[in-house]
């Protein structure tokens, strides 16, 4: 994944210091950032509609008449609160990349027309074990997403569920000197089938673009917390993060020798590249500089 840049303090320092700058929804450039239809409140089991049978899904269930669904459903749907979506917008800090390094709009749009550069990340080692952060590939649509808020209440009450479950069954085998393994993996696939959905569901309201946005081939980062404003911050990545570092053909002499004294003294085998146009086409190329 790739960062694209200008040469600016800001980048620089960024660079120097191993940190990127995640941002606040509301300072990026494409208006219809994030926009999704949101629906709450649960569904009557009378109205057999395709929100309750995706509400049942997340349940665990299928059909509307089955006994648990007819007993209990009301009780259960009561119970639940839904999450507020705009809270967790708002909460969200975004920072943005691109599946790939040749890319002449991004280079153009992002990077100063080759005068800038592009840092090449390692996907997987990216993110802090700390952050509660995920990278995601950007949906491009036609169309705003449909988010169900009474969905996401049952998915996060299945992570509960199965956690909890998970940890209780775990302290017995324990204590018992009992083999429960095949009634641990049971809880632990429903809490990676949960978690697995509500991300999907976060790829929808975070990293869902219009179609004419498709040529950023973009990835994101996102970032969830309890946060007081709408700042952005900075996320510190480990140094083996970076795979390469490119440099634009068209990057001032000072600033290209500034980025490789910048790279040299992290001394950690990061790959210097230099971005180049090609002679009898509107293609970029990579290339080797050490």
């Amino acid at each position: 994944m790739f960062k694209y840049c200008p040469v600016n303090t800001y980048s620089l320092a960024n660079l120097e210091n191993n940190q990127l700058f995640l941002n606040h929804v509301s300072f990026f450039n494409d208006p219809f950032e994030c926009m999704c239809e949101v629906l709450y409140g649960f569904p009557k089991l009378e109205d057999r509609s395709e929100r309750l049978i995706n509400v049942l899904n997340a349940w665990g269930f299928s059909d509307p008449d089955e006994d648990p669904v007819v007993e209990l459903y009301g009780e259960y749907a009561e119970s639940l609160s839904e999450p507020k979506i705009d809270n967790l917008i708002e909460s969200a800090r975004i920072g943005c990349f691109s599946s790939r390094g040749t890319n002449l709009l991004m280079w153009t749009h992002y990077a100063d027309g080759l005068k800038g550069y592009c840092i090449e990340f390692d996907r997987d080692l990216i993110i802090p074990e700390e952050r509660d952060a995920r990278v995601h590939q950007v949906l491009y649509a036609d169309k705003p997403s449909v988010i169900d808020a009474s969905v996401m209440a049952v998915l996060y009450d299945q992570l509960d569920y199965n956690s909890d479950a998970y940890f209780e069954v775990s302290a017995q085998a324990k204590c018992y000197g009992k083999d429960l393994s095949g009634e641990l993996s049971i809880y632990e696939d429903g809490f990676e089938e949960a978690s697995d959905r509500i991300r999907e569901i976060y790829q929808k309201m975070l990293a869902t673009k219009p179609l004419p946005w498709g040529y950023e081939e973009e990835l994101r980062i996102i970032d969830f917390a309890q946060r007081t404003s709408s700042l952005g911050e900075l996320m510190p990545y480990s140094l083996n993060a970076i795979k390469s570092v490119v440099i634009g053909e068209k990057m001032a002499p000072e600033n290209q020798e500034f980025i490789k004294a910048v790279i040299q003294n992290k001394n950690s085998g990061i790959r210097l590249k230099k971005a180049v146009r090609v002679a009898g086409s509107f293609e970029i190329h990579l290339v080797d500089l050490d």
